[in-house]
This record gives structure tokens, sequence and C-alpha cells, in this order.
């Protein structure tokens, strides 16, 4: 299957039909772009709407559209920051989970029950049918990261083996933006269901060989997946230009 990058440029968010509200979000894209902002860094809204001059409520609805492009990360009772995207960090990253989850695909094999299988093939069951539903207009990029860790969890529940599941656990939460991008902006859910298949089939053969080089090659891809977005959002801050703010008329 070819892989497309979906760009948000290509098809921008809907920013609604008040002029202040543009304003909010395309000077917030601005900032975090040419890196007004540490990664990482936390976005008080009232520092924010004295800022960019709007009030409240369009800086709100600003920031909900950048978080559904990946720009911003919102948390429950912490409100917003800004993604911690960090091109190199991620890669090393990357290269632990190939060897961690190659060794969790192995061990699994071994130690699967009979119940851990038919969780397996639950699994991919609902990926399916989520591939069935969705086309290239109607992605659900939410849905298709939650059944692809969904996969891991139960591959790695299956090793009976704590210390595995709590590095996994670790490693994945520390790769959770970069997992999020690589949905969000690489259309890649034609391979990701025919690599989560491969996997599901060798861990349900038992067959070792074939599941830790199906797990390895599934990193792989995300590996080259990550050097698609690293040049898309080098690509987003070297166009982006920051926008006047609008006239009383306008808004």
């Amino acid at each position: 299957m070819s892989q497309n990058d979906a760009s948000p440029e290509s098809k921008p968010p809907h920013a609604g039909g008040g002029a202040l509200r543009r304003h909010a979000y395309e000077a917030l894209k601005g900032m975090i772009l040419s890196s007004a902002f540490h990664p990482g860094e936390r976005l008080s809204e009232v520092r924010l709407s004295q800022l960019i001059g709007v009030s409240r409520t369009p800086l709100r609805e600003a920031l909900m559209l950048l978080e559904a492009e990946g720009l911003v990360i919102g948390r429950q009772n912490s409100g917003y920051s800004v993604v911690h995207f960090e091109p190199e960090a991620i890669r090393n990253l990357l290269v632990a989970r190939e060897g961690l989850d190659a060794y969790v695909a192995e061990v699994a094999c071994r130690t699967a029950t009979d119940g851990d299988l038919e969780r397996l093939k639950a699994v991919m069951a609902e990926i399916e049918d989520t591939d069935r539903r969705q086309d290239n207009e109607h992605r659900e990029p939410a849905r298709e990261l939650e059944l692809g860790l969904k996969v891991h969890e139960v591959i790695v529940s299956a090793t009976r083996n704590p210390a595995l599941q709590d590095m996994t656990r670790r490693l994945y939460e520390q790769l959770r933006v970069a997992l999020w991008l690589e949905v969000l902006w690489v259309d890649s859910w034609d391979d990701a269901v025919e690599q989560h298949r491969e996997i599901i089939e060798a861990v349900l053969a038992r067959d070792v060989p074939r599941a830790a080089e199906a797990a390895r090659e599934h990193i792989r891809d995300s590996l080259r997946n990550m050097a698609r977005v690293e040049r898309l959002y080098e690509e987003r801050r070297q166009r982006f230009k920051l926008p006047a703010r609008p006239t009383r008329r306008e808004r």
C-alpha cells in the first residue's frame, strides 16, 4: 500500500465565521510554529487574551482547533500546552520501541493463553470493522490510534511479565504525542491494518520469528512516518506568516 502525506495545510480546519476566532487561531498557530513558546509550555488563557487582543471565547475555540491539528494538547484541570515535538528524541524512543516490541511479541507467542488469543482476534475484528466504515474523506484518527495501541496492550498483557508491561507503558506514554501526529498527519491507515494483521496472525500461530519481524517492521514504518512528520512540521514553520489583527468592522 502507498502512503500519502496528509498535511493539515491541504485540509485546513474550519475556523468558523468569526473574524476574531480566525485571528486567534492564526495568531496562535504562527506563534507556535515560529517557536514563540517552548515545547511543552503551558498556555495561559489570560496572558494569551491580552497578547492577541481577543476575549476568552474565541481564544478557547482557537485552542480547540489547534488541538485537532496536533499543535497543542488539552488536559483536564490543567488547560492547554504546546506540543512537545523533538524529532531526535522521538527517533531514539522508536528505536528502543522496535527492540522492546519485538521481544514482547516473542514472549507473548510462548505465554499467551487461549483467552489472550481470543482478545487479539476481537481487536483485529474491530480494526477491520473500522476499515470498512471509513474512507479518505471520513477518517477517525482517534479511533485509529486507539485500536493500534489496543493491539500492543493485549500482546504485552499476554506476556504475564510486569517488568515488560511497565517498560512498554512508560515508553508509549513518552511517544503519545508522536503517535498522535503520525496518525493525524500521515495517511498510513491501510499499511497499519496490514501490519497489525501480520503481527496478530503471527502471535496466533505462535510463530516466534515471524512475530518478532512483524513487530520490528511495524516500528520501522513508524520511523519512516516520523521523517515525514518532521518534514511537514518544518514546511509549516517556513510557510506560516503572522496575520494582521482584524479591524473592528471585520469582527
